[in-house]
């Protein structure tokens, strides 16, 4: 059994969402924790570029599916011809599902699990895998406390809700600096 807390990373397959996670793996390791980094073949060389120094950072690849509304080679957002694509390329990572739960499977039975994972909150799948094999799940999500706080505020007390136009000031509770939005979708969106 190894003797170092490790720790597993699964970013989502975009720049704007993996380079945070690396610099938290590269924290982790510097810290001397082991890390494994979950990617895919074409995403690994971009990650090897920042982590090669980080002996205790590892890499696994999964294979990313063919999807017949995306080019073939097509591993990262920044490779999408246009936004069309992106739906598509995000229901495919659910089929990332399998080689992820085969990665748990040899980690648990090579006595080396993770203390827990750190995934995307666009990989929610990973929640469930985690629970089966008794890993926490930590979700990262990209937006930054304020947006988050926003998101979350505006869930909680639905103020947007009794806007009468797009202009109307929708006053956001409980967040501070204190801020008011404007509503940019039509109001016959729910």
């Amino acid at each position: 059994m190894t003797s170092k807390l490790h720790v597993v990373i699964f970013p989502f397959m975009s720049q704007g969402h993996t380079i945070p996670l690396l610099h938290l793996a590269m924290t982790l390791s510097n810290r001397g924790l082991k890390v494994t980094i979950i990617t895919t073949p074409s995403n690994s060389s971009f990650i090897r570029s920042y982590t090669s120094r980080c002996t205790n950072i590892h890499l696994r690849e999964i294979p990313f599916p063919r999807i017949e509304e995306i080019p073939e080679g097509c591993e990262n957002t920044s490779q999408l011809l246009s936004l069309d694509q992106l739906l598509p390329f995000l229901i495919a990572t659910r089929e990332l599902r399998g080689p992820f739960e085969e990665i748990l499977k040899d980690m648990s039975e090579l006595q080396d699990p993770p203390a827990c994972v750190i995934s995307d909150s666009f990989l929610g799948w990973t929640n469930a895998l985690c629970r089966a094999f008794g890993i926490p799940r930590l979700v990262f999500n990209g937006m930054g406390v304020f947006a988050m706080a926003v998101k979350k505020s505006l869930s909680i007390y639905q103020n947007h809700r009794g806007v009468r136009s797009d202009t109307e000031p929708v006053h956001v509770k409980g967040v501070n600096p204190r801020c008011a939005l404007t509503v940019l979708y039509s109001l016959t969106d729910s």
